[in-house]
């Protein structure tokens, strides 16, 4: 009796809610190789780096971009260019040497990805229907999550037997028709079902913020700190940044020193001699200090990331901002993010969560498979005509 409710109420939250769960599931398996590809895309603009050639200023390459930049993006490779950007929008990729304007964008490789985040997670609507759409794909989720935690109820063979085991747990060769497809769903389903529950929880919390403020206190007490790079900005560099600072601005009459560029992103290098991406956010003329984002791992690993604040006349480190220094709430919510698209275990987790996107997909067309061919049956069975017995 359990079973059979268990069953009307697995198969009706999937009727509902499969044809979305399927468009998540795609988008999710496509953005998993989002960095992979668009990292190789860019190697075509890869330079030839002189030996022993340094790189132009950072004003020099603002200034050869043409454009009103807000931060440049360096990568440690020194054959790649540099990424200047102005807003989120536009960018130029800029020869780091010659000052040589490669290509602006974003070209059709980061729409065409910019479009399958919109669909992944509001039905890319824009405008007031962003906050609707969210709270949609939210409830999808909570369907998913539903439907994998009813799914092995079903799944399970009884009785459990050696031979009923390997029939749930491995594909049949040769099967065809429904008894391939409710193959497939009960395999894939029983070998994804605990990773799927951690992607399709970790969606929710994220689209539901009142979920999430009850989430993040409880998930950060056990989330590592882990400290990215061991150390942190010395007391001497932080009283002579101090000290420039005060002389800079002891006199109204004085003008303050142009920041120097140069100097933060060389102590930005050494701070983190394995740092992977630099972004120079660009400060304005009177700016006391310059700020860098340094990462040393891929874009999903905030504890491989952090900002490192420096004066501007001098270049001196001020303060070091980790994912360690973060309130654990705070560490939470991004550990959560990245989790859901395993982009926190670097390329290894973003492309086994990729691979089980795909194996929803696969679950949710084997079972739409599975319920349109019971509603046929339905159909022509209410449709056939009665038989009369004899007497």
């Amino acid at each position: 009796m359990i079973r059979t409710i268990v069953f009307w109420l697995h198969l009706t939250v999937a009727a509902a809610a499969g044809v979305v769960i399927l468009m998540l599931a795609v988008t999710g398996a496509v953005l998993s190789l989002e960095e992979t590809v668009t990292g190789l895309a860019e190697r075509r603009y890869f330079v030839a780096a002189p030996e022993g050639a340094e790189r132009l200023r950072p004003e020099g390459i603002v200034a050869a971009a043409g454009l009103t930049a807000t931060s440049l993006s360096y990568r440690s490779d020194p054959r790649a260019p540099v990424h200047v950007h102005e807003g989120q929008d536009r960018y130029a990729r800029v020869d780091p040497y010659t000052g040589r304007v490669l290509a602006r964008g974003p070209g059709g490789l980061e729409r065409f990805f910019e479009g399958a985040h919109n669909w992944h997670r509001w039905f890319n609507v824009s405008g007031g229907s962003v906050r609707r759409a969210r709270a949609v794909t939210g409830a999808v989720n909570l369907a998913f999550l539903f439907l994998l935690l009813t799914g092995p109820i079903l799944w399970i063979p009884r009785p459990v037997t050696r031979r009923s085991l390997a029939k749930a747990l491995l594909l049949r060769r040769g099967a065809r028709g429904a008894k391939r497809d409710f193959n497939w769903h009960q395999v894939v389903g029983i070998w994804s079902v605990l990773p799927l529950a951690v992607i399709a929880a970790t969606g929710v919390a994220s689209s539901y913020p009142a979920v999430g403020d009850r989430v993040y206190p409880a998930v950060g007490n056990v989330v590592p700190a882990g400290a990215w790079p061991a150390g942190s900005a010395s007391e001497g560099a932080g009283i002579e940044g101090a000290e420039v600072e005060t002389a800079a601005i002891a006199g109204d009459a004085r003008r303050p020193p142009d920041p120097d560029l140069r100097a933060a992103l060389a102590t930005a290098e050494a701070w983190a001699p394995e740092w992977r991406t630099l972004i120079l956010n660009m400060p304005r003329p009177t700016d006391p200090e310059v700020r860098v984002e340094v990462r040393g791992g891929r874009a999903g690993q905030p504890h491989r990331t952090g900002l490192l604040t420096l004066d501007a006349a001098t270049g001196a480190a001020r303060a070091w901002e980790s994912f360690a220094d973060a309130t654990p709430a705070r560490r939470a919510q991004q550990f959560l993010r990245y989790a859901h698209t395993g982009e926190y275990w670097g390329l290894g987790g973003q492309l086994l969560a990729g691979l089980f996107s795909l194996a929803a997909a696969l679950m949710v067309w084997t079972g739409l498979s599975l319920a349109v061919r019971r509603l046929r049956r339905f159909v022509r069975l209410r449709r056939a005509p009665p038989t009369s017995g004899t007497a």
